[in-house]
């Protein structure tokens, strides 16, 4: 993986890794090999990454928004099992 490489790019790059280790395990052709990665959850998964709104976006930027993301869900959670609410410090 590139950094400068986009979304789409690095989800096809898996699949075509994980095609051609299942075509070379199996002897079936590439093409039939990728097929059935595509259908496996993780495929499924890739793909929506590869097609999807952000796969021109570059996989750092990405990278940094689903951290980012996650970060601010964790401070949310905090805040709940803390009794807050925002804008509304939990009083004690």
């Amino acid at each position: 993986m590139r950094e400068d490489q986009s979304v789409a790019e690095m989800a096809n790059e898996v699949l075509m890794r994980q095609a051609k280790v299942r075509a070379d395990r199996t002897g079936e052709p590439i093409e039939e090999a990728m097929e059935v990665v595509l259908d496996t959850e993780a495929g499924q998964q890739l793909r929506e990454l590869r097609d999807g709104p952000h796969s021109e976006e570059g996989v750092e930027e990405t990278q940094l928004d689903a951290a980012r993301e996650r970060a601010k869900e964790r401070v949310e959670d905090l805040g709940k099992s803390l009794g807050e609410t925002p804008g509304h410090p939990a009083h004690g």
